[in-house]
């Protein structure tokens, strides 16, 4: 994963990063233990529709049900006192998305910094770069938050990450078949 704050490769095995300093560890004296997370959604700041929380939480399900990765969306009011992108990158780590692996995807919205940011697992970067996924925000989710349709923009992004995920796994089980 990158650096929050300089983008240079860092995970759990090093969590001070060689380019600026940053220490993931102090983040949780800052914003202290997260809450435990309860499912693959977690809307803290209530911006889903019940509607919008069944179909976000079925394709989140039928993900993780299809590579056997972990997805989690999260909402909150704000990210403060921290960047949307330092927070993403401290509630990955600290919730261990997709286990010692890193084998999943958080994505973070946060209202008040009007936000969306995503955190890719090192081992799911062969699919997808952490770059990449915020272009697929980018253009699927932010032009739907900009009318206010934070529904299908959260679901339409997640989807498209759900897929390019899903295509790149199921292209290495056939290159393996075929090896």
């Amino acid at each position: 994963m990158k650096c929050p704050q300089c983008e240079a490769y860092m995970n759990d095995c090093t969590p001070i990063c060689s380019g600026c300093g940053f220490n993931i560890t102090e983040f949780d004296k800052v914003l202290q233990i997260p809450t435990e997370r309860t499912g693959l959604i977690m809307d803290w700041a209530e911006a889903i529709s019940s509607e919008g929380l069944d179909r976000i939480n079925t394709r989140l399900q039928s993900f993780c049900e299809t590579t056997d990765m972990d997805y989690c969306l999260v909402t909150v009011s704000t990210s403060a006192p921290r960047s949307p992108r330092e927070f993403v990158y401290w509630l990955f780590n600290r919730w261990q998305i997709g286990g010692e692996n890193h084998l999943g995807v958080l994505v973070l919205l946060a209202m008040n910094e009007r936000r969306i940011e995503v955190e890719v697992g090192h081992n799911l970067e062969k699919y997808i770069s952490d770059d990449e996924a915020g272009g697929v925000l980018e253009h699927h989710a932010v032009p739907f938050l900009k009318k206010g349709d934070i529904d299908n923009g959260l679901y339409h992004s997640l989807d498209m990450l759900g897929k390019i995920i899903e295509h790149g796994v199921a292209e290495e089980k056939q290159n393996e078949k075929a090896n």
